[in-house]
Parts: structure tokens; sequence; C-alpha cells
């Protein structure tokens, strides 16, 4: 089966991975993006995707499907090739896991984890609402005129099969949200070594003091007098972020849940 990734050529330049973040969706993931472009960094992350277009999304539902065992997985050669211009990656690892642990072991790696039961809920309320609204009417139609609706539907699909066991969004669905947050999170400990893997736990905070030493950075940005809400829903409600306070060289950032 074909595979657009393998139409593209081998790039020049590959930037160094400085930071793999194996966080799922729905734990300060758009947060952490946003305050990682304030320290200088080029992560990766879902918001790239959706300003880039359908050639984007097809990468992205064909690096899941290789994943899932429907066509051929993604190796270092294909995420070299994805991720050339960027240094860290973030949301991505959710979807294809192994293969990005088996591309990357070496790597430095990060996991933001918090309660099943939340998670789950938020899923439900967010990717989860966009998963039904994406099979009716009149997306249904229109991702059949619209490629990158397309490959946004067909992702969506494959990720809601995914965690909810093929349940979707019913009673066993989101009893299978659980669950899947639940062995995911015991597979990433299990498959990798702690000496590499940051564990931080959401609800205990997620600011400046937590991130920077672990990436070896100086500290949060400097000399910014405005204040800074970074929005983890993509609609614009705020669920969970980042809050940078500054004046002159004294700085706070802390994390806010839902």
């Amino acid at each position: 089966m074909s595979r657009y990734i393998d139409t593209l050529p081998t790039p020049a330049h590959v930037e160094p991975k400085k930071l793999i973040v194996l966080s799922a969706p729905r734990t300060g993931t758009h947060g952490l993006y946003n305050a990682l472009k304030l320290l200088g960094y080029k992560p990766y992350h879902m918001v790239e995707v959706l300003g880039a277009g359908p050639k984007a999304g097809r990468i992205m539902r064909e690096g899941l499907e290789g994943e899932i065992g429907q066509r051929k997985p993604y190796t270092r050669k294909e995420f070299d090739k994805w991720f050339a211009d960027y240094d860290i990656i973030i949301e991505m690892p959710f979807f294809m896991l192994r293969s990005m642990l088996k591309a990357y072991p070496d790597a430095k790696f990060l996991l933001v984890q918090r309660s099943p039961e939340k998670w789950a809920k938020s899923y439900e309320n967010t990717i989860g609402k966009v998963g039904i609204q994406s099979n009716r009417f009149p997306f249904a139609i229109l991702k059949y005129f619209d490629g990158f609706l397309y490959e946004l539907n067909m992702f969506s699909r494959h990720i809601d099969n995914l965690c909810t066991k093929g349940a979707g969004m019913t009673d066993d669905g989101r009893k299978a949200l659980t669950e899947h947050y639940k062995e995911y999170i015991a597979t990433v400990k299990r498959l990798v070594p702690p000496e590499q893997l940051k564990v931080i736990t959401l609800e205990d905070g997620l600011g400046w003091e937590e991130i920077c030493p672990y990436l070896g950075c100086p500290g949060s940005p400097e000399g910014n007098d405005e204040s800074h809400d970074v929005n983890d829903d993509h609609r614009g409600r705020h669920h969970s972020g980042w809050r940078v306070l500054s004046k002159g060289r004294r700085s706070v950032a802390y994390a806010k849940l839902a």
C-alpha cells in the first residue's frame, strides 16, 4: 500500500530531537507547545498539522495506520522526513508510541499524566464530540470534497476506535477510554527506561520549574511585561494551559485544570 511520505525527498538537515513528549492530548499539551515556543524551541504539535493542510493530515493518518497494523509502520527514516525542522515532538507519540520509541531509543522523554477519569471526560467533551460531528451532516458529505476534512475524519475514526476499543461514545466506550488511558500510561512507564523519562502529574502543577531543569534551559522567558494565557482547547474554551506573569526578571508559570 502506497504512502505519501515515501514520495518526499530525504531532508538535507534534520534537527536533533531535544525532547519527545509522550503525553496524551488533553493533558496540557497545547499549553506546553506554546511554552516551549516561548523558550525558543521548535515543537511539533497537532497545531502544525491543522495549519499545514491535507498533506500533513495524510502523513499523520498513515503513520497511525502503520501503528495499528493497517500498513507499514513508520521508522526513523519517515520521522526524519516528517519532523526534520522540529526539535521537540508533542502529541504524535501518543498515536504511534512503539514506532516512536523504536526510532528514538536514546531520546529524552516527558510524560505528563492526569487522573484517568478526568482525562476520559475531557476526551469525550472535545475529541469525542469532534469525531461524532465529523460523521454527521454536513461533514459526512463534505469530507468527500475536501481532502483535509477527509484526512481528519479518517484519523478521528481510527483514534476513537483505538481509545474506546471500538465501542465509540457509548457507556462501554466511556469505560474503555479510562482503561485505555491507564494502559497507555503503564505501557510508557514499562517501555521507557526511568533515567530517560520525566513523569509529571498535571494536578500537581506544570510550569517552568518542572520543565526547564529537565531540558537544561536557563528558565522562563524574561523581560516580558505582558500576560499570556495559553489555551489547550483549539476551539477557544479554556481547559489547561500555562500563564506567564512577567515583571522585570520575575516570572511565574502554573497550569490550570478543567
